[in-house]
This record gives C-alpha cells, structure tokens and sequence, in this order.
C-alpha cells in the first residue's frame, strides 16, 4: 500500500509553488522582493514556501483583514510600475 501525499504538498519550492498558483518563477522573485509575496524560508540551503502561508496571502487573510482581490492586484501593478521606474 502506498502512501497517499496531501495536495497541494504543505511545502514546496520555487517551481512547485509557480505550477500552483499558474505564474512564472520570475514574476514571484519579484512579488517577494517588492514585498507584495511572502518570502520562503531557508532550510538546508533550499527556499521553501509554506502553502497555508501562500494560501492566507493569495485570500488576504495573512493580515488578519480581507483585502480585495482588486486591491491586491493594484498593489502588485503599483510594485511593478515603480520597480519599472528606479530600473531606468
């Protein structure tokens, strides 16, 4: 009998995570260092994401107030037009 693994995986690293919420990697590096991503957590040398942490964020309850799915999607065009801005 084999062992069933729990899906989504509860961690999982870079590539994974870009499979899970359909985006490429580059694009959550940038989400991470613009602030607009939770940051993985280093564990042997490896960057792994914790998904209820992703899960919470991608809903907007990581900081205990529902944000918009709008609201997120401003913040994150907002992030990019200025990092877009300080590149020139």
């Amino acid at each position: 009998m084999t062992e069933r693994l729990p899906y989504p995986p509860p961690i999982m690293d870079l590539a994974t995570l870009a499979l899970h919420i359909c985006t490429g990697e580059s694009t959550i590096e940038t989400w991470v260092k613009l602030g607009l991503f939770p940051p993985p957590r280093k564990q042997g040398g490896k960057r792994l994401w914790v998904w209820k942490v992703v899960e919470r964020h991608i809903a907007g309850d990581d900081d205990g107030v529902r944000s918009s799915d709008d609201g997120l999607a401003q913040r994150i065009t907002h992030a990019t037009r200025r990092a877009a801005a300080e590149s020139r």
